[in-house]
């Protein structure tokens, strides 16, 4: 994440810089997925927060990549700024690899810690939920295993570890899984979704989800384990296009 001390600096085109490193941000997160073709950004404001920058860095931000083509604003009731069909690859070459390359040597300890983290919360769900929240989950992942929209699944994915955490029944486990999906996400909270990670993703969350409910607490933290590299791998995958 971009350190709130750095951005907003005057002088030395220090806030110019800060503008362009979360522009260039932006590329990249949807470049991987983390925000689909049609979807909506979140508000400056809190975009602003997630990233730890100025709202006029933001709004400098979101020109620089409206002016790419990646994103729209539109006006109204319904209004906001909306991601396009535009191809990231044509508009911004090697913006995501450059960013990529940089962020991925850190983000590859700490995913190992994230997993480590995420395999506790399923190990825990696994032996406390209940048979609401049974029914609840099982539902999540119907709808999820039904969708081809990676938009769609993204909310869903969200919603059913959402589910999963509530199981766990620990609110300090809780916290601490969302801090681990904002670092692990280039500070947007947002998981990448990439059309050709669903088949993986719906394989993992039928292993996971039926551990968890047949209270199977070690098989749900290793499936979690293994499940919470997929960011990674989604990383990896659109840098050198290693397979998922």
């Amino acid at each position: 994440m971009i350190e709130p001390s750095r951005t907003d600096l005057p002088g030395a085109g220090g806030a110019r810089s800060a503008t362009q490193e979360l522009a260039d941000r932006i590329v990249t997160a949807i470049a991987i997925g983390a925000y689909s073709p049609g979807d909506r950004l979140p508000p400056e404001r809190d975009l602003a927060e997630r990233q730890g920058v100025s709202r006029v860095t933001v709004r400098g931000a979101l020109k620089i990549v409206g002016e790419l083509g990646l994103i729209e604003s539109r006006r109204g009731r319904d209004g906001g700024t909306f991601v396009t069909f535009k191809r990231v690859d044509e508009a911004s070459p090697n913006t995501a690899q450059r960013i990529l390359g940089q962020e991925l040597p850190q983000l590859r300890d700490f995913f190992d810690y994230r997993c480590l983290v995420e395999g506790l919360v399923a190990r825990t769900a696994a032996e406390r939920h209940d048979e609401a929240q049974a029914k609840t989950l099982q539902a999540l992942l119907d709808r999820f295993c039904d969708t081809d929209d990676a938009s769609v699944a993204r909310q869903l994915d969200e919603r059913l570890h959402d589910c999963i955490m509530q199981m766990a029944d620990n609110h300090h486990l809780v916290a601490q899984s969302r801090q681990l999906t904002a670092r692990a996400t280039l500070g947007f909270g947002s998981e990448p979704y990439p059309a050709e990670s669903l088949p993986r993703a719906r394989r993992e969350h039928r292993e996971l989800v039926q551990a968890i409910l047949e209270r199977r607490a070690d098989d749900a933290f290793s499936v979690a384990q293994h499940h919470f590299t997929l960011t990674l791998a989604i990383m990896e995958h659109s840098l050198d296009g290693r397979p998922l």
